[in-house]
């Protein structure tokens, strides 16, 4: 066979042909698979969420400082799995904080949501009262006035002018918890919450152990009035008295 320019130049010319049409079939495939369905997308702004993970943030939303994760996973209807996928993505892209509280038994996990979630969702800040020490603070707020819910709990009720962070009336008292993180506002509460509100008992429920000795402290310090109303807790232990026992026990 002679091989000429001729024939060269035939012979790239199907050899490129082939390429051509391995190509398409390349192309054709990969459209193919871009086309399988997908589950729907819902862009808000420059995030894209998926609908579980909207619905995942709106639960937060609503149920603010009340639910655990798992409880979320059950309101919305997820598996343990799929939802603790899609609670770290959210919160690898910052849309929510994982907040640790230790109840005595075991950790309990709460979801919270940050600035950048609000902006997705389109929905306005929730705003809370009071000094407060962060998410964990704002948690057992509502953690304690959940424990004694049937005797009304108020989340800073203002009374004489203090704001009080769980209060309630037993026994026609005034009730009054306060939740330590640090110890630093707890004599300041003490005499407020009994010179300028009125309680009848102060609670101070602490964060840990080294709180709790520290408040101690600050109360042995104080005239005999204020250390009779005033009794100190561990937070999670508050968790396991009924008010009576609360009443009565040695702290």
């Amino acid at each position: 066979m002679k091989i000429d320019n001729e024939f060269i130049k035939k012979n790239n010319e199907r050899i490129l042909s082939s390429f051509s049409s391995q190509q398409r079939m390349i192309q054709q495939r990969c459209f193919a698979k871009k086309e399988e369905p997908k589950e729907e997308v819902a862009i808000e702004g420059e995030i894209k969420l998926r609908g579980d993970e909207k619905k995942f943030l709106m639960c937060v939303f609503t149920h603010l400082y009340k639910l655990t994760m798992t409880e979320i996973y059950r309101e919305i209807g997820l598996s343990a799995c799929k939802g603790t996928r899609i609670s770290k993505k959210l919160e690898k892209d910052l849309l929510i904080k994982i907040v640790n509280i230790s109840k005595g038994k075991g950790v309990s996990k709460y979801p919270v949501l940050l600035d950048d979630a609000y902006k997705v969702l389109n929905v306005e800040q929730k705003k809370f009262e009071g000094k407060g020490c962060g998410h964990e603070h704002l948690i057992w707020q509502h953690i304690l006035a959940g424990h004694f819910k049937e005797h009304k709990a108020v989340i800073e009720l203002n009374r004489g002018d203090k704001c009080i962070d769980v209060a309630f009336e037993y026994e026609s008292k005034l009730i009054a918890i306060e939740v330590a993180m640090t110890s630093a506002h707890e004599k300041e509460n003490i005499q407020k919450d009994i010179g300028m509100a009125k309680a009848g008992l102060v609670i101070i429920g602490c964060k840990d152990g080294k709180v709790l000795d520290e408040v101690n402290a600050i109360i042995g310090e104080l005239g005999e009035e204020l250390k009779s109303k005033a009794r100190t807790f561990i937070l999670s232990r508050i968790l396991g008295l009924r008010i009576e026992e609360v009443l009565n026990a040695k702290t």
